[in-house]
């Protein structure tokens, strides 16, 4: 006699979706100039001061550069949703 076992149910496994990042905007919180580094930070986890120390140092080392990224950051990010 060969006795059978059939294995237990296993419980289902919870399938989650990680949460989708925040949407590319300037910020309005912790903006210093115009809220480009900040908006930054936010959509990317990167801390804000990290941002603006990667803009100076582009800025220095690439000969102004970091000045045009900027301003083009500045221009094609859209502005800060109103909160309520």
């Amino acid at each position: 006699m060969t006795s059978t076992t059939t294995p237990a149910a296993l419980p289902p496994v919870a399938t989650s979706t990680p949460p989708a990042p925040p949407r590319l905007a300037r910020s309005d919180r912790d903006k210093k100039i115009a809220g480009v580094c900040a908006g930054l930070a936010e959509h990317t986890g990167v801390d804000a001061v990290l941002w603006r120390v990667a803009f100076i140092a582009l800025t220095l080392a690439g000969g102004g550069s970091g000045i045009l990224v900027y301003g083009l950051l500045w221009l094609l990010m859209p502005a800060p949703e109103a909160r309520v």
